[in-house]
Order: C-alpha cells, then sequence, then structure tokens
C-alpha cells in the first residue's frame, strides 16, 4: 500500500488514478478503514459503510498528492502546525492582519482544481465530482468528503492567492474550507477579509486571536467554549448510564483539548472551565458511581504541547512514523 501511495507522491502527471482506485489491495484497505473506525456501520451493513469506503478509496489515492500542494495545511498535520505559523507571522515578521477567504462547497467543481494538481485522468475526475454530493453540511460524512477533496477543488484558487501572496509579502495556508493569509498591510484582488489583530480579534478555527504589545496571543473561542458546556449539560439531562454519560462527556473535552493544547494562552482557560465540568461529573456521576473518577478527563493533567511545529512533509513517506500512527492519519473524526 505504502509502495503505490510512493509512486503516486513521485509521478509528474497523473493519468492513471481511476487504476489505483480499482485495485483489489486499496479497495481492501479503504474496507479495513471503515470496519476499523466505523464498525457498527460496517457490521450492520449500513449504507453509510458504502459511501466512507468509497470516500476512503478516493483518499487513498490523493492523500499522497497532496504533498505537492504549496500552503495546504495537510490533514496528518497536527493544529500546533496553524498556531505556530500565527505566531511565526506576528512574533517573527510583525504581520498583524489576518485575512481570510472561505471556500464554498455548494457550487464546488473537480476539474479546475484537478488540472491544477496535474490530474489528467478523466475517469477519475468524473468519479470525484460524484463525490462532491458528500461534502455540504455538518455531519462526519461532509467533513470527511471535504477532507479527502479539498487539497484538489481548491488547488487552482489557492495557487492564485498564493501567487498574490507572493508578490505582497504575505503569508499563506490553507485547508479544505479556506484560506487564511497574514500581511503587514492588507491587499486587494483575491476576495479577502481582513482584520488587524492589533484592533480586534478574529476567529481562526477553534482559537480566538489578537495582538497584544506585539505579540499574538491565542485562546480557544466561545463558541468552542459554549460547545464544550452545552456537551456537558446535554450528556447529563439523557437517561443514558453514567458509563456512557462519562464517555460522552469525555468525548466533548478531548476535543476540547486537541485544539486547546497548542494554544499556550487557553491553559488557564481550561483550568477554569475543568472546575466547571468536574463539578457537575462529580455531582451527578461520580458520588454515585465512585469507580468512574479513574475514568475522567481531567484538562488540568492534560498534557499541553505550546512549543513550535514544523511538521514533516509527509508522514505518508516517511519510513521512519510506526504503523499506529500511520493508521491514526485516517480517523475520520481527528
Amino acid at each position: 500500500m505504502r509502495r503505490a501511495q510512493r509512486s503516486l507522491a513521485l509521478a509528474g502527471r497523473h493519468t492513471n488514478l481511476l487504476r489505483y482506485l480499482e485495485r483489489d489491495s486499496l479497495q481492501n484497505v479503504a474496507g479495513s478503514l471503515v470496519e476499523r473506525y466505523m464498525p457498527r456501520s460496517s457490521q450492520k451493513q449500513l449504507e453509510i459503510a458504502d459511501v466512507f469506503r468509497e470516500l476512503y478509496a478516493a483518499w487513498l489515492v490523493l492523500a499522497p498528492l497532496s504533498n505537492h500542494a504549496q500552503g495546504y495545511w495537510r490533514s496528518w498535520w497536527c493544529p500546533g502546525v496553524v498556531t505556530s505559523w500565527l505566531r511565526i507571522e506576528v512574533n517573527r515578521f510583525h504581520r498583524c492582519w489576518l485575512g481570510h477567504i472561505g471556500y464554498g462547497w455548494a457550487t464546488a467543481q473537480v476539474a479546475s482544481g484537478a488540472a491544477a494538481a496535474h490530474i489528467i485522468d478523466e475517469a477519475f475526475i468524473a468519479h470525484a465530482q460524484g463525490l462532491l454530493d458528500h461534502t455540504v453540511g455538518d455531519t462526519l460524512r461532509a467533513g470527511f468528503a471535504r477532507y479527502v477533496l479539498g487539497s484538489v477543488v481548491w488547488c487552482q484558487a489557492a495557487e492564485a492567492t498564493l501567487q498574490v501572496a507572493r508578490e505582497c509579502r504575505a503569508g499563506m495556508m490553507w485547508s479544505e474550507d479556506g484560506c487564511w493569509l497574514m500581511s503587514a498591510k492588507p491587499f486587494a484582488g483575491v476576495g479577502v477579509e481582513w482584520s488587524d489583530l492589533r484592533e480586534q480579534p478574529a476567529e481562526v478555527l477553534a482559537w480566538r486571536a489578537l495582538v497584544a504589545d506585539g505579540l499574538l496571543n491565542i485562546r480557544m473561542n466561545d463558541a468552542s467554549v459554549q460547545r464544550l458546556k452545552e456537551s456537558v449539560r446535554t450528556a447529563l439531562a439523557t437517561d443514558a448510564s453514567p458509563e456512557h454519560k462519562l464517555r460522552t462527556i469525555n468525548a466533548a473535552t478531548r476535543s476540547f483539548h486537541h485544539f486547546a493544547r497548542y494554544a499556550f494562552d487557553a491553559r488557564q482557560q481550561a483550568q477554569e472551565l475543568e472546575a466547571w465540568v468536574w463539578r457537575r461529573v462529580n455531582r451527578h456521576l461520580v458520588r454515585n458511581t465512585p469507580s468512574l473518577a479513574d475514568r475522567y478527563f481531567n484538562l488540568r493533567q492534560a498534557p499541553w504541547d505550546t512549543r513550535l511545529h514544523f511538521e514533516r512533509k509527509s508522514y505518508l513517506l516517511d519510513k521512519d512514523v510506526t504503523e499506529e500512527a500511520w493508521l491514526n492519519l485516517w480517523n475520520p473524526r481527528r
């Protein structure tokens, strides 16, 4: 499997991608990934399992090609890559204007981006175009479909923005949902919306970013905090077992921590939230079932990682990546 991905990553122009997609070995890997990450849907042979098998097969082909996309925040890079990029842009290069360009999936097309990514297999392009039906919405399927197709669909748009950014000496990073720019001063020409982080904070993914005394300050945004609190309230209000309630609360807290751990200024915020969550978990769950205390995900004890991250270009091609880490790259919930 990895040998096939290496050959894809090193190819100059990609002419026979459908041939890779149809290989039994690749289809078997896609099926195994569905079994691993969606076991209930796979066991019950639900339609959604077939959809995810199709998406996984396409991702196994497209993921190594995304390494050619300049400025692309690859799906196997941690959120710390984004916070590190912002810190370097502000603290080192003194770029305090944050620009954003949103990508609209409702009208997305594959052909133009595929051409920019040097994909000329018309049969594969038609297949990928059919997968676009899964990209719209807030479901796990929609988010995963955007992961799969984003580096191709928006490749042409990102290249055009990158050219302007270079001319204006601005930094750029993009993902499947949009593009961020950091500049010493705003500029026109790419449909970007600008915010001066010295004057007002702006939201980037799950964070709230601003510049104070010339340095970047990043903490979790209000929506992320409220999402965690609402998840706790909703879980405790259900008729589920205490064990299930705690699993739900832990999952929500881990989702919060997934982004918070890379933002230095979010640590105090997380400690305050931890006290709020624990009061409710202790009152409603642990007092009646003390054994649950050992399974509780405590934000105060969770690891933090505020060092600068310069991720390797590709986890797909490096032999020193462990099998466990490699498999975790394909988790649709990451």
